[in-house]
């Protein structure tokens, strides 16, 4: 890419023939009431536009910035290699309102219907870009880096260097985060560094400079390419020279971003660590929390798929930025990006269509939320995030965490919340923070499912190690009672070698919702813990964990509740309809089975001024086993105090210990 390509700029509020026309029908519209007539649909919703796919996104890569906001709402288009080869298909355009009261009689202009049908006519999608006039919220003003096509340009890197600076003179909270150890010593520095000053990117030894370095860390995604590595045979060459054509594209923009940022040391996982050692590897791996700790930032290759993608990307910035646009009265209207480009960010994980390559995978979570501070060069943007606050490329306004809480601050809250051990408010404002790392870590995806509770653990040691709590199986030990109620969609458990307990979140891929707390709410808690057996690997891995509970038990069985839901039914005598009895909800871990025999374990009874509620296990005999149980979800019971109910309390259930695998 020349320097010209690199540091080109779309042109905001500039329209093709086809959209003026649009607008002109939107200036004429816009916040004029009409009449509801019935019948008489074709006047109230006319087609103000249609637009064939091909032609539309080629018009937006042209620079039409409302061909550019169509297209990103139903067939996004941000190179030539996007444009659709389906001739026929077809864009239209009609304008969408709302009643201005529940007794209005008159529609209000608020909105453009965008509808994407195939060459038949059969419709497949809808969305909506909504139309606001004079609105504070979206009166912004973008900075250059906004504009730019490539994520390389030099706005872009005016903009990360601003961020950076900023933070580092600003946020007396992310030099804290940055002085904090993982294990609770002073952060220890790898064994080698790349350094990419004047002479060339080369290995260093950290024990070989005269002071402790200033460094960056890039996180990224293997992938299926062939990365270049660090090996016991070519050790010797690259501490005199790394050949910086022979490294993988997102190697090199790695050494580029850090030298601009004005850094001469950057730490990369396959270029740092002895990959044919075993017993370096070890060394060097069980210190990776403490190396990103101590980075001043991360570089995250955020939109890549593998070492050859490289950090910078192309994208047609008109997609995410407000067209502005003149009423007749000379108010100023606004036509909002689809989706909300203020709230934008890459905080999503796991698999879908809003999930970069890189927090698809399990590893690289805990090498962004234990970064001080994080840069990251997504597929449409570049991305800002510290413990303090987060911005992107598409708007000024930078987001406090205390407000919105980023994964970076949910981890230090975890760590600095005062926590009295008992399960009272303190445990509250933790569990909110507690729970942000761990649904944003649980549904992304690991080679192998024993690395489960392994690829977080450098986090786990960071809370243990400052809030002086005790991790069993990803289980708070002091706070396990609620804990033990987390919910996930029905799935199957997964298969292969032993992963974690039954009774632990960790024993599922998948997203996880950990339980269900309210300040509202007082807990009279049932059950006791008797023991907590764990049993880890060497390097980290569960060989085994149980917990032996006391509390009250109740035989129950599956009761259908309609489609694929299920109730919990108890003893012989027909329950009233619709009391609480009537309405014990199961929550399966796994696709139930209806002639499985199954138990309640009683957890907690809660009540509030109005309302009470009974939490609780579902488990089975493990194999026939009375000695071993096994976790098949939870239930929950609710209703109005006024109500009662006979679910343990009519003699059925007991008093057991249980020991739960």
């Amino acid at each position: 890419m020349s320097a010209t390509e690199q540091n080109s700029s779309a042109k905001p509020n500039i329209v093709c023939n086809a959209c003026r026309g649009l607008i002109t029908a939107l200036q004429d519209r816009f916040w004029r009431s009409l009449v509801i007539m019935k019948g008489n649909q074709a006047e109230i919703y006319p087609v103000l536009g249609r637009y064939l796919v091909h032609e539309v996104q080629a018009s937006g890569l042209q620079g039409c910035h409302v061909c550019s906001l169509i297209t990103q709402s139903v067939c996004p288009a941000h190179s030539q290699h996007d444009i659709s080869h389906t001739p026929g298909s077809l864009i239209t355009i009609k304008p969408g309102y709302i009643r201005p009261g529940p007794d209005a009689n008159t529609l209000r202009l608020d909105s453009l219907q965008v509808y994407l049908s195939d060459t038949k006519g059969k419709r497949l999608r809808t969305e909506t870009l909504q139309i606001v006039s004079d609105y504070e919220y979206h009166s912004h003003h973008p900075v250059p880096a906004s504009w730019s096509i490539s994520t390389s340009s030099e706005a872009s890197f005016e903009l990360a260097s601003k961020w950076l600076r900023d933070c580092q003179s600003d946020h007396k909270l992310c030099e804290g985060v940055n002085a904090t150890s993982v294990s609770g010593d002073e952060n220890r520095l790898p064994t080698y560094f790349v350094y990419v000053g004047p002479e060339g990117p080369r290995l260093r030894r950290s024990i070989d400079l005269p002071t402790r370095p200033k460094y960056l860390t890039l996180s990224h995604r293997w992938g299926s390419s062939s990365i270049f590595q660090l090996t016991t045979k070519n050790l010797t060459s690259l501490l005199s020279e790394i050949p910086l054509s022979s490294l993988p594209k997102t190697f090199q923009d790695a050494i580029l971003i850090a030298g601009r940022l004005g850094y001469q040391y950057i730490w990369i996982d396959s270029l740092c660590i002895v990959q044919d050692s075993r017993e370096f590897w070890e060394q060097e791996s069980a210190i990776m929390g403490e190396i990103y700790r101590g980075s001043v930032c991360t570089i995250a290759a955020l939109g890549a798929v593998d070492g050859d993608s490289g950090c910078f990307k192309s994208r047609n910035p008109l997609c995410f930025q407000l067209f502005e646009f003149e009423l007749g009265t000379g108010q100023v209207a606004y036509l909002i990006p689809p989706g909300n480009p203020q709230l934008m960010s890459p905080d999503h994980t796991g698999y879908g269509p809003d999930v970069e390559p890189l927090h698809e995978r399990a590893w690289v979570i805990q090498e962004w939320m234990l970064s001080p501070r994080t840069i990251h060069y997504g597929t449409f943007g570049l991305y800002w995030e510290c413990a303090t606050e987060s911005a992107s490329d598409r708007v000024t306004r930078k987001v406090d965490s205390a407000s919105r809480p980023s994964p970076k601050y949910a981890v230090h809250q975890s760590c600095t919340l005062p926590m009295t051990g008992e399960l009272d408010t303190s445990y509250l404002e933790f569990w909110k923070m507690w729970s942000r790392v761990i649904t944003m870590y649980s549904p992304c995806g690991l080679t192998y499912g024993t690395d489960k509770l392994v690829a977080i653990n450098g986090i786990v040691k960071l809370v243990e190690s400052k809030a002086g709590l005790h991790n069993i199986a990803g289980l708070w030990k002091e706070y396990i009672f609620p804990e033990l109620l987390w919910t996930v969609q029905p799935t199957k458990r997964p298969a292969g070698a032993y992963q974690a307990p039954t009774w632990s979140w960790a024993s599922f891929n998948c997203e996880v919702n950990l339980g269900i707390l309210s300040s509202g709410y007082v807990y009279d808690w049932k059950i006791e813990l008797l023991e907590a057996i764990v049993h880890p690997a060497a390097n980290g891995q569960l060989l085994d964990a149980r917990i032996r509970i006391r509390g009250p038990v109740q035989r129950v069985y599956l009761v259908k509740a309609g489609g694929n839901n299920y109730n919990l039914g108890w003893g012989k005598t027909v329950k009233r309809k619709n009391s609480a009895d009537d309405r014990i909800c199961f929550l399966p871990d796994v696709d139930p089975d209806p002639q499985q025999e199954v138990w309640a374990l009683l957890v907690t009874h809660a009540t509030d001024d109005t309302t009470w509620m009974n939490m609780g296990l579902v488990l089975s005999k493990k194999n026939t086993d009375e000695e071993l149980w096994v976790r098949v979800g939870v239930f929950r019971q609710y209703d109005w105090k006024s109500e009662t109910t006979g679910f343990f309390e009519d003699g059925g259930a007991e008093m057991r210990d249980l020991l739960i695998v």
